[in-house]
């Protein structure tokens, strides 16, 4: 596969991703058990985010090589604006992660662990739409350079 194909891709499982962390945060966002499909809703979700960036892992050794020392000479903050990228991208998967865990194995009484579980989600969307915005600014900078 090319690479541009492989961004492309990566951008839109991102896109979803985004999308779909915002919807453990609301479900869980008043401390309710999970029912069996918010459990396969968080699922799903982690399964998303996981592989978005895992693709961006996969396609990052052809960026390296191709597009960051000219990204590097031709606008050296779009080069610094994809490092931040990529950690916000990090802190977004750290933070699916732990509130999947919270949700997943908080005890049918345990409120409080789902409300946590709940604004953890809240922080890995807004993390992850952060790192979209980032994406597409840096793309639109290269793609026009």
């Amino acid at each position: 596969m090319s690479l541009p194909l492989l961004e492309h891709l990566h951008g839109h499982l991102g896109v979803l991703a985004v999308a779909l962390l915002f919807h453990p945060a609301i479900l869980l966002w008043q401390g309710q058990p999970l029912s069996r499909g918010g459990r396969w809703a968080i699922y799903a979700t982690l399964a998303m985010i996981t592989c978005a960036f895992v693709l961006g892992l996969w396609i990052y050794p052809p960026y390296r090589d191709l597009v960051r020392h000219d990204l590097t000479l031709m606008n050296p903050e779009a080069a610094l604006l994809f490092e931040t990228k990529e950690h916000l991208a990090w802190g977004a998967l750290a933070a699916a992660l732990g509130g999947s865990l919270a949700a997943l194995l908080a005890p049918r009484t345990a409120v409080g662990i789902r409300r946590i579980a709940a604004r953890a989600f809240a922080c890995a969307a807004l993390l992850g739409l952060a790192v979209g915005l980032l994406g597409i600014h840096i793309a639109s900078i290269h793609t026009f350079s």
